[in-house]
């Protein structure tokens, strides 16, 4: 189901109903107010959304909400840095603070609560969540989220005639629609959703980003993800979700049984490869890992399937590299 299914157009009116205590400073800007602006900013997010589907992190074939807000916001967050730092040319990644950002944060997160009470989720009601579960918690950096999404976020904004501060604003738009999405598939906690964006919103503010069309960092791949398991379920999940996955052409695991060569050291190989390329997640499809751990770790190692091989290596060696188990899968920290 599109996201923008769940989510009313907003009205006319745009300004957040928050308790007087809790609301941040009005803002002075005109284009706050103006109904024109109002509507491009919605229809930009309609539109970064729906290309957004297309290309956002999934695991086991559905969209994570931790994550996905996270890139929502932290793309609200960094256009909001740029309104604010067009001057500053700090590195990417290095942390500035300003009584600027500490002032327009709450207007965005108030705006956000307000779209989300237009769709019945009081955020607002209870304090903010700072501390998430586990399973909540966003899988990518700020840094891989403005790598991967930035400059397709920044044409969208342009595409509607959006400056970097309504930019962020529609990034708001975005939020409230994902998190209604997440909130009616009851896969994660509107409270802890609204803290995840209320705590993406700063970092992508406080961050400095890499420049617009500027190529990845050297070694940090792309959010993408490598799928593992039986075969059948791998592809399925592959051609599903576009991910990565390791397959032996019928000629080469002929050549390699005629030889007497294990084809798990192929496996092996592929998975080593694109641990060293920097992959953000590894998942292993319709298994519980943990599981078959315990089934065959203390058992004949070569006994074992492939999947349950690959599994028994990165228990004993993703952390060297890197990455840490969450579920069945391991992702880049």
């Amino acid at each position: 189901m599109p996201f923008s299914n769940l989510f009313k157009k907003p009205t006319k009116k745009d300004p957040v109903q928050t308790p007087q205590s809790r609301a941040a400073k009005p803002s002075t800007d005109e284009s706050f107010f103006s109904p024109e602006m109002q509507k491009k900013r919605y229809d930009a997010a309609m539109e970064f959304l729906k290309n957004f589907q297309e290309r956002m992190p999934l695991v086991d074939g559905k969209s994570h909400a931790g994550t996905v807000l996270a890139v929502a916001a932290r793309l609200a967050g960094t256009s909001l840095y740029r309104s604010l730092n067009q001057q500053n040319d700090a590195a990417p990644g290095m942390v500035v603070l300003s009584n600027e950002v500490n002032e327009a944060c709450p207007q965005l997160i108030n705006l956000f609560a307000f779209y989300c009470k237009q769709n019945g989720i009081d955020v607002m009601s209870r304090p903010t969540v700072t501390q998430f579960p586990e399973r909540d918690k966003p899988l990518m950096t700020v840094e891989q989220v403005q790598q991967e999404y930035q400059d397709q976020y920044n044409e969208v904004m342009q595409k509607y005639g959006l400056d970097y501060l309504n930019g962020a604003r529609a990034g708001m738009v975005v939020c409230a629609i994902i998190l209604a999405y997440h909130n009616k598939s009851k896969d994660i906690d509107p409270y802890v959703a609204a803290g995840i964006v209320a705590m993406g919103v700063v970092e992508g503010a406080k961050i400095a980003p890499p420049p617009l069309g500027g190529k990845p960092k050297t070694g940090t791949k792309k959010m993408s993800r490598l799928v593992l398991g039986e075969p059948g379920a791998v592809m399925e999940e592959a051609l599903a979700t576009g991910s990565i996955y390791i397959e032996i052409h019928p000629e080469v695991l002929n050549m390699l049984q005629q030889k007497n060569i294990d084809p798990y050291l192929i496996y092996e190989q592929g998975v080593r490869k694109q641990i060293e390329e920097r992959i953000a997640r590894i998942d292993f499809v319709k298994v519980n890992v943990d599981a078959l751990y315990e089934e065959w770790h203390s058992r004949p190692y070569t006994q074992a399937p492939i999947h349950v091989r690959l599994i028994i290596w990165l228990k004993n060696n993703a952390s060297t590299y890197g990455y840490e188990q969450t579920g069945n899968g391991w992702a880049l920290k």
